[in-house]
């Protein structure tokens, strides 16, 4: 009957409250950018991580009492196994209307669970990537997500200082809201590209460099002009996660 084992499709759920923000934000973002156009001045970041070893888990389709058939066991190799020495890679990127950054790799010496510090993001990310565009005369607006080394809160912190002292534009995406990236897709590019390939030791690197370079520029700017019908989606839906 052609009914194959597989692993739902993930969809996430949206509390009551953060489902009214995202309306509220979407209707407020639709009134000062009411058309495609008025979204091709934001750079949109994010960061990403990637594991030496495959960490999705397949599946098969057996019948009872085949459990320990051989070939029903899958034997786990040493690199796969989870905990906290376990090794991955940071990566930082942006892209905007006929822009598109480098890959920037980055450390955080004083955790491996991968949540960047505001040290980090300024030290790696803002002072020798954003502040070598800002030297350059670039215009941008950078769109970052709500997390706290971005720089958000009411008590000062080295974040916002550096941003204050540089004269950088920005905002913070609304909560919970990664179908409001354009990035989000591009990663999501980037790690169906790695998924197709077995990387099991230090080539992970280049193959994260390559899944980048497939994004296509072309791609990249019908994402962002597709900002508009994102917001409208978000209305619609009430809030609720949409396709995107």
């Amino acid at each position: 009957m052609k009914y194959s084992t597989c692993i739902a499709c993930r969809k996430g759920w949206v509390s009551p409250a953060s489902a009214k923000q995202r309306v509220t934000a979407a209707t407020k973002a639709l009134q000062y950018r009411p058309n495609p156009e008025d979204w091709r001045d934001i750079r949109w970041s994010d960061e990403a991580h990637f594991c030496l070893s495959p960490e999705g888990r397949p599946r098969i389709k057996r019948k009872p009492g085949e459990r320990y058939c051989p070939d029903c066991i899958l034997h786990q190799d040493p690199a796969e196994t989870k905990g906290p020495d376990r090794e991955h890679l940071h990566v930082w990127a942006a892209v905007g209307y006929n822009f598109k950054s480098d890959l920037h790799f980055y450390t955080i010496p004083t955790n491996k669970n991968g949540k960047m510090s505001s040290q980090v993001y300024r030290d790696q990310i803002l002072e020798p990537v954003i502040g070598a565009w800002l030297a350059r005369g670039n215009k941008f607006i950078l769109e970052e997500d709500n997390n706290s080394e971005h720089g958000t809160g009411q008590k000062p912190n080295i974040v916002r200082t550096w941003k204050e002292e540089h004269g950088l534009k920005y905002f913070f995406n609304t909560h919970g809201s990664p179908n409001l990236v354009p990035i989000e897709n591009c990663w999501r590019d980037d790690k169906q590209y790695i998924r197709a390939r077995r990387h099991y030791d230090s080539d992970l690197r280049q193959l994260i460099i390559k899944g980048w370079e497939t994004v296509k520029q072309e791609t990249i700017n019908e994402r962002v002009d597709s900002m508009v019908v994102r917001m409208q989606d978000v209305i619609a839906n009430k809030g609720q996660m949409t396709k995107w």
